[in-house]
């Protein structure tokens, strides 16, 4: 199957200014030659520390931040080479929810008019047809016809969730980009929200890039996982394997981490040394290198090439070189 998007070397690297007249020093490597695939249908997850670049990827595929370099294909369409009117119509397939669901809502409008925007942007719709669209959307996310007369303020979080779900989703798009999506619920609206988007991908043929760096989740709803640090990806995998039998050592000690009710199933933990490095200033060789436990002297000036392992899963690491 062919993927339905295919990330090639992407790279965001933000100028670094300094003094008053902001000269520019240097650059800050956001993301740094990230390259994977997504298949239709399937959840890609991406995992991480916070700065290791996921929420800058999540954006970039969308050209909602645009990249310094590398490809973007859509449906075998490489979207970085777009204008603005193709890039306009495209966003019907390719959509995103956010991490807070009430930021993301204009507090001044209500439920109806959130949802009717993206169509009125893309469409000229009757408005009898509006209506329908948003009342159906909202039946899809499980709400009612009467929660849209209310404004943001007047729903729960999970609710508020639901709404960008549905915002998202109004449009019919393919893709969804999901930052961070569970992270401001309670646990148990968690739960409920993670079983409405498997419903939705099952009923309406949905493919997702899920953002998270809660590992609980991304073990539950994803099908392949990308771990990133530092704007690079050290290892992709089949969602079961990586979390039964991870390569890198980084995603060694992510997963090391989690809280686990049976004894007989607990890992040791591991405990890495030291703060995440500012992108500003990556360390030399492998980014990791400075915190690895099993770091070689290689590792601190030669970067590890990307290595197939096994069937389907990579690393980036000199361990594998051996």
């Amino acid at each position: 199957m062919l993927p339905i998007l295919e990330i090639k070397e992407l790279k965001k690297h933000y100028p670094v200014k300094t003094g008053l007249f902001g000269r520019v020093t240097g650059v800050a490597k956001s993301l740094d030659g990230v390259s994977f695939s997504v298949k239709k249908g399937e959840t890609f997850a991406v995992v991480g520390e916070s700065g290791s670049g996921k929420t800058t990827l999540g954006k970039t595929v969308l050209r909602l931040i645009e990249p310094t370099s590398g490809s973007i294909l859509f449906d075998g369409t490489d979207i970085t080479e777009l204008g603005t009117e193709p890039m306009r119509k495209l966003k019907t397939d390719m959509q995103m929810v956010f991490q807070d669901p009430f930021g993301s809502l204009d507090p001044k409008w209500t439920v109806r008019r959130i949802l009717e925007e993206p169509l009125r942007t893309h469409y000229k719709l009757p408005q009898e047809e509006l209506l329908k669209k948003v009342n159906d959307i909202l039946e899809v996310v499980g709400l009612t016809a009467k929660h849209a007369s209310r404004y943001p303020h007047e729903l729960s979080g999970g609710q508020r969730q639901r709404v960008g779900i549905a915002r998202a989703l109004i449009l019919e798009p393919k893709f969804i980009v999901f930052d961070e999506p569970v992270s401001a619920l309670d646990v148990s609206i968690q739960a409920q929200v993670l079983t409405l988007l498997e419903d939705l991908q099952s009923r309406l043929s949905l493919t997702y890039l899920f953002i998270s760096h809660d590992l609980s989740v991304v073990r539950y709803i994803s099908d392949q996982v990308g771990v990133m640090y530092l704007g690079k990806m050290m290892e992709i995998g089949p969602s079961e394997e990586l979390f039964t039998n991870p390569l890198h050592p980084y995603t060694k000690a992510l997963i090391s981490a989690i809280p686990e009710p049976d004894m007989d199933k607990r890992r040791e933990r591991i405990v890495l040394s030291g703060e995440v490095p500012s992108p500003r200033k990556p360390p030399s060789g492998c980014v990791f290198h400075t915190r690895c436990p099993h770091a070689m002297p290689e590792c601190g000036s030669v970067q590890p090439e990307w290595l197939e392992v096994s069937a389907n899963r990579y690393t980036a690491c000199h361990l594998y070189h051996k």
